[in-house]
């Protein structure tokens, strides 16, 4: 579970440093005061100038600058608003929303992998419309043998199966939905996805252990790629290549040093977005799929993404007619995407769903 460092601030007690701005570094200097964190690492506090910079001789060094460039500050949404705002054409209100539940209810269905019990409950994942691999879906529970209640609602897509290294797991406030991280290359920072069925997943994922999942995704924003080159103005990539220039052209200041030009004409890029399970993406469609959530029309570009040391992703992309307006999608096209990653442990059984 991903966990909130506390801040510096309230950690600091007897031991403030004088009035002037504080920074912290990895390395300790003559000059500054040391404290113990609440995580038993070495603080480091720091004299900086009245604009936060450090004095001449505390300038932090280029892996300092790259380790706090590269601070992951994306959040956890636990909401879906988004998603199913792309799915429905439209804000999805309380009585959108029952509206929803109403008919999954009333048309959807179910399969024997989507129906087990824990801790003396039965659950059923019920999902509409059967015939389609995009639905809106509800998690029912109760008592053994009593009566079922709604817990929670999501979009449910059908995705293709990957095998995947569960890295971390942050489970949402209602207990029902969480945000898996699993590794792709070791070493590196992992990629995170919703999963809908975590009540049904939850004691298969331990960290370290490998699991085929399901994997899709749903653009909330895709385009056809407009550039073959992308412009870099900051980010520990930048900072590398300034170090770098700067070290070919003595005597010039860091207010010479050029943007860096990316070539991504025919490239794969994932980037990590505003939360977690969220990425900008850049990919070849390799095929298409039409199919339908109610009255909304989506197509499902099918991308991989490949990796040097292991298979590629394989993702299917969901883009509804309110995400793609008057762009059509070709196989061969090179497509930005802004996507919301889904996932869960596969299913067992392979049947469309069936009537409950």
């Amino acid at each position: 579970m991903s966990k909130r460092d506390k801040s510096k601030h309230d950690a600091k007690r007897g031991s403030e440093p004088t009035p002037e701005a504080k920074t912290l570094v990895g390395e300790k200097s003559p000059e500054a005061s040391t404290d113990e964190g609440q995580d038993g690492q070495k603080e480091v506090w720091v004299r900086v100038d009245s604009q936060g910079r450090p004095l001449p001789d505390q300038e932090a060094t280029l892996a300092e600058l790259q380790a706090k460039l590269a601070t992951d500050k994306r959040v956890h949404g636990e909401a879906l608003g988004d998603a199913w705002a792309v799915l429905l054409g439209q804000p999805p209100s309380a009585n959108i929303m029952g509206q929803v539940a109403a008919t999954v209810l009333h048309a959807g269905g179910t399969r024997p992998a989507w129906q087990w019990k824990h801790g003396g409950k039965d659950y059923v994942l019920m999902a509409w419309p059967q015939d389609q691999p995009v639905r809106a879906s509800l998690l029912m529970a109760g008592p053994e043998g009593g009566k079922l209640t709604p817990v929670t609602s999501a979009p449910l897509l059908e995705g293709l199966p990957n095998d995947l290294t569960v890295a971390e797991v942050h489970v949402w406030a209602n207990a029902a939905d969480a945000d898996v991280a699993v590794s792709m290359i070791e070493g590196k920072k992992p990629m995170w996805f919703h999963d809908p069925l975590y009540v049904r997943d939850k004691d298969d994922l331990t960290v370290g252990i490998t699991h085929t999942f399901l994997l899709a995704g749903l653009a909330l924003a895709l385009r056809k790629a407009l550039l073959d080159e992308v412009t870099i103005t900051q980010g520990p990539a930048y900072e590398s290549h300034a170090q770098a220039w700067l070290a070919a052209n003595e005597g010039k200041s860091r207010l010479d040093v050029p943007p860096l030009k990316v070539d991504v004409h025919n490239k794969h890029l994932v980037m990590p977005g505003r939360h977690f399970g969220e990425y900008q993406m850049r990919a070849t469609v390799e095929s298409l799929q039409e199919c339908q959530l109610e009255k909304m029309p989506v197509t499902i570009l099918y991308l991989s993404f490949p990796f040097q040391n292991r298979p590629a992703m394989r993702l299917p992309v969901y883009a509804s007619k309110m995400v793609l307006g008057d762009y059509s999608p070709k196989e061969g096209d090179e497509v930005d995407a802004y996507v919301w990653l889904q996932g869960r442990v596969i299913d067992m059984d392979a049947a469309e769903p069936e009537a409950h």
